[in-house]
């Protein structure tokens, strides 16, 4: 399938390019569920951050949307997300956001200081409804509120009459171990417990970002061993209260390839060079200090109008072999120090995987002002631009 990409994309002079397999991405989230489907308790809510291109693909896959920034609200509407399967995030939020929000039917909000706790209030007093929030618990940053700031809250629960306290948010971080996951379940169940004896509230619901690990430069297997071992500490959860499993890595990674094209080819003192056209502005694997380790990676040499693909893993190591580097114009930018290809020409393409979680997002897209990659789905009926190149050196002028 590769291959008839290529030339697609060749024709169309259209590298470097993001694109998300959906199918893929469907069978990745159906293969969650069916590992979750026998406790109905537990639901499944999107972490848009690591991909606002897949919303509209998960719609119908996902129980809701995190969403944490007015941006991100936006693209839900005009996406038309229903606003009841939205949960409003965030460290930052401005009474303004949040009072359209609420006028839009926002279903959820979560409370990460006492300031927005009374801003909530305020803005939901002044519309005449009330609306439900999670109180987000610290993992030990600047984000959410400790653990005797929520009893308080809940102590004070009678002066926020506008605000409906449904349960706690709790995220810690990503590419966490399934043992890890297991200590902050059993944690949380003891804090809502204590929660419930002290307050007499129930605590409906909780909201946890597990961060299963994705396998990035291993062999994967990983990934299944984690959820089977966290399932047991999900069915204590969901014996007493809802468990919402928020996720955006886990989900998303897996569907994505960025595809760059070589643009040049040198040898500087015994070490192989290839320029291509994308670079560490477009390209970021979590965990990775760039170059040093060898992601998903396909090779494929232009032959006539054909793409013939190089199977690099048969290909001989050498102390000298091909250093990927991107565009921008500074030494940090190596995709790939020393990968084993003997050499390489302008034209030919390199297709990196596991690209579909925060790569489209989180690159460094002004330095330089070079131009944001096109960005593709691909369905049954083949590829679809769904964002064309754009030119950043707007921004910077």
């Amino acid at each position: 399938m590769h291959q008839e990409i290529l030339k697609q994309l060749k024709n169309e002079n259209a590298t470097p390019a993001y694109i998300f397999d959906i199918m893929r991405l469907q069978k990745r989230v159906s293969y969650i569920v069916k590992e979750l489907e026998t406790d109905s308790r537990i639901e499944l809510c999107y972490a848009m951050k690591a991909n606002p291109f897949l919303i509209k693909s998960l719609d119908s896959l996902v129980d809701g949307f995190e969403v944490c920034s007015p941006g991100e609200l936006s693209i839900c509407k005009k996406e038309n997300i229903a606003m009841e399967k939205i949960v409003l995030s965030g460290i930052n939020k401005d009474m303004d956001d949040v009072k359209r929000a609420m006028i839009w039917g926002v279903g959820m909000y979560t409370i990460e200081s006492k300031q927005q706790l009374l801003m909530i209030q305020e803005c939901a007093f002044s519309l005449g409804i009330v609306v439900k929030v999670l109180v987000r618990l610290t993992s030990g940053n600047q984000f959410g509120v400790d653990k005797n700031e929520i009893k308080e809250i809940l102590r004070r629960r009678e002066a926020f009459p506008n605000i409906e306290i449904k349960g706690i948010q709790y995220y810690s971080g990503t590419q966490k171990k399934g043992g890890k996951i297991v200590k902050e379940i059993e944690e949380l169940l003891i804090f809502c417990e204590e929660l419930e004896q002290e307050s007499q509230i129930k605590i409906e619901k909780l909201e946890y970002g597990p961060g299963f690990g994705v396998e990035y430069f291993g062999n994967g297997g990983q990934e299944t061993w984690q959820l089977e071992e966290c399932k047991k500490a999900f069915k204590k959860v969901t014996e007493k209260r809802q468990l919402t499993l928020e996720m955006g890595r886990f989900l998303a990674a897996d569907c994505g390839s960025y595809i760059t094209e070589i643009v040049d080819t040198k040898c500087n003192d015994n070490q192989k060079y290839c320029i291509v056209d994308g670079g560490i502005n477009h390209v970021n694997y979590y965990g990775q200090v760039m170059g040093v380790r060898i992601p998903p990676i396909y090779y494929y040499r232009k032959e006539a109008e054909e793409f013939i693909e190089v199977n690099i893993q048969k290909e001989e190591k050498s102390k000298f072999g091909l250093c990927i580097c991107g565009s921008l114009c500074t030494a940090a930018d190596v995709l790939v120090r020393n990968i084993p290809l003997t050499d390489a020409n302008p034209g030919d393409m390199f297709v990196f995987e596991k690209i579909g979680a925060y790569s489209v997002t989180e690159g460094i897209y002004l330095f330089l002002s070079r131009k944001l990659p096109r960005v593709y789905l691909l369905e049954n009926d083949g590829l679809s631009l769904v964002r064309e190149a754009y030119e950043t050196y707007k921004f910077n002028c």
